[in-house]
C-alpha cells in the first residue's frame, strides 16, 4: 500500500501544478484572470490499488498586479482506502511570479486530519532567459536546489504549451520549478492534442474559446526514473483556464470538473 503522507504529497503537488501552471501572462499569449471552483472525485480504480474512493473540492483565484501574477489555491481531499480507513487532506499554495519570469516566491501549507504534513516556503530566481538559477526554501530551512540552464516556472510553463499548440506542435519538454514539494524541479513531458474550435454561443465566455487536450507526464529531475510520478490529462483553452482534468496515479485516477468560474479584472498599469 502507498504510504498516506507521500500520497498526499503527490496528490497536493498535481493538483498545484496544474494550477500553477495556467495563470495570466504577457506577450502574445493573452491569459485570462479568474476565480474557479472544482469539484473532484474519483476516477478509475486499477487492480491492486490501496485507493478506492476520494471526494473533494479546489477552489483558485488568479490575480493580476503591475509587476507580476498571483496565485491562491486551496484543495480539500478526503481519500479512503481498501481497509476503509479515510484521511482527510487540505492542502494551501500560493506563489507569485514576476512579468518577465526570472523570479518566483511560494507558500505551501498541508494538513493532514488537522495536523501539519509540510510546510514550505521560499523563492527562486534565474540568471536569465534559459539560463540556469537558483531555489531557496526559508522552510525548512538550508534546503536547496540548483536548477539547470533552460528551466522555467509555471506560467512561462503554459505560455510555452499555448504557443506550441497555436503553432500546431504536438509536444513540448521542459524543466519546471513550483516550490510546492521537496522534490525539487520537475521534467514535463507534455503531447497536445488537436485543436478544439470555441463554441461562439457557449453561456460562458472564458470556456468559449479555442481548446486542446493535453497529456503532461511528470518526473522529478533528481529521480532520473524510467516512468512518471504522475500523469496529467486536461482540456486547455487559450485563455489559460483549465475546463477539467484527470490526474492518473498508475493504480488510480482523480477527476477533477469546472463548476464554477468568473473572471477577475485587471490592473491599469
Amino acid at each position: 500500500m502507498v504510504g498516506w503522507q507521500g500520497l498526499i504529497s503527490r496528490i497536493s503537488l498535481a493538483a498545484v501544478l496544474v494550477f500553477a501552471a495556467f495563470g495570466p501572462a504577457a506577450g502574445a499569449v493573452d491569459l485570462a484572470p479568474h476565480r474557479a471552483i472544482y469539484s473532484m472525485k474519483m476516477g478509475k480504480i486499477r487492480a491492486g490499488s490501496a485507493i478506492v474512493d476520494t471526494r473533494g473540492a479546489m477552489y483558485l483565484e488568479w490575480a493580476r498586479s503591475c509587476e507580476g501574477w498571483t496565485l491562491t489555491q486551496r484543495v480539500r481531499l478526503k481519500l479512503i482506502d481498501n481497509e476503509g480507513d479515510a484521511v482527510d487532506t487540505d492542502s494551501s499554495f500560493s506563489s507569485w511570479e514576476s512579468e518577465n519570469g526570472l523570479s518566483y516566491r511560494f507558500t505551501v501549507r498541508n494538513l493532514r486530519n488537522g495536523k501539519v504534513s509540510d510546510d514550505l516556503g521560499g523563492k527562486a530566481t534565474l540568471a536569465g532567459k534559459g539560463k540556469a538559477g537558483t531555489a531557496v526554501f526559508e522552510r525548512p530551512k538550508g534546503k536547496n536546489f540548483q536548477l539547470p540552464k533552460g528551466s522555467i516556472f509555471p506560467t512561462e510553463h503554459v505560455v510555452q504549451l499555448i504557443e506550441r499548440a497555436v503553432a500546431g506542435e504536438n509536444r513540448l519538454f521542459r524543466v519546471v520549478f513550483d516550490g510546492a514539494s521537496l522534490d525539487g524541479p520537475l521534467e514535463i513531458n507534455a503531447i497536445i492534442g488537436s485543436l478544439i474550435k470555441g463554441k461562439k454561443d457557449a453561456e460562458e465566455a472564458l470556456t468559449s474559446r479555442p481548446s486542446w487536450r493535453m497529456r503532461l507526464a511528470f518526473f522529478p529531475v533528481k529521480a532520473r526514473a524510467s516512468t512518471p510520478d504522475y500523469e496529467l490529462g486536461v482540456r486547455l483553452f487559450d485563455n489559460g483556464v483549465a475546463e477539467d482534468f484527470v490526474l492518473d496515479y498508475g493504480d488510480f485516477t482523480v477527476l477533477a470538473k469546472l463548476e464554477k468560474i468568473e473572471a477577475l479584472p485587471r490592473p491599469s498599469c
